[in-house]
């Protein structure tokens, strides 16, 4: 069973986790779930292309999650902690920087990597601003519904 585990997890012997490692704290709650209250943005359509349309876009809940385990090895980064991300199609990855707003209120400005999404968390009240763009909006639209896309989001995140 050892050299199971160990083939597994791809090492064993000397090498273990330090499981009482210092782990950076984001100062904020370890489950959140986010409901959108509006989304718009810009898309050009493939027969119409460097020409953007307004559009309101769906709005769509999503989760974050502490990543406790980008946080505990990653600790050697600019970042001071990790996101995850997920709604309904995907699972995005974020690197967070904790950030001082008006009133010197407390929150995070965080990305994926390369950056194409955007969030900003208010830890204060738990409003966040959420951005993305890029060509891959509609993943799995056909041609007559693909192109590219910019959109804003607003919303508020409550402990799960």
């Amino acid at each position: 069973m050892h050299r199971l585990i160990c083939g597994l997890i791809g090492f064993c012997g000397v090498h273990t986790f330090n499981v009482y490692a210092q782990v950076p704290d984001l100062d904020m709650p370890e489950r959140l779930v986010c409901t959108a209250k509006q989304t718009a943005g810009f898309h050009d359509w493939p027969h119409n292309e460097e020409a953007y349309e307004p559009v309101v876009f769906f709005e769509s809940d999503f989760k974050l999650r502490i990543n406790r385990v980008l946080m505990r090895h990653m600790t050697n980064t600019p970042f001071d902690g990790f996101l995850t991300l997920l709604d309904d199609e995907d699972i995005v990855e974020l690197q967070c920087a904790k950030v001082r707003g008006t009133g010197d209120v407390a929150g995070l400005s965080c990305s994926n990597s390369p950056p194409s999404d955007l969030l900003l968390l208010n830890l204060d009240n738990l409003r966040y601003t959420r951005t993305s763009i890029g060509g891959w909006t509609f993943a799995g639209a056909n041609e007559s519904s693909s192109g590219d896309s910019i959109y804003v989001e607003y919303g508020r995140c409550e402990v799960e």
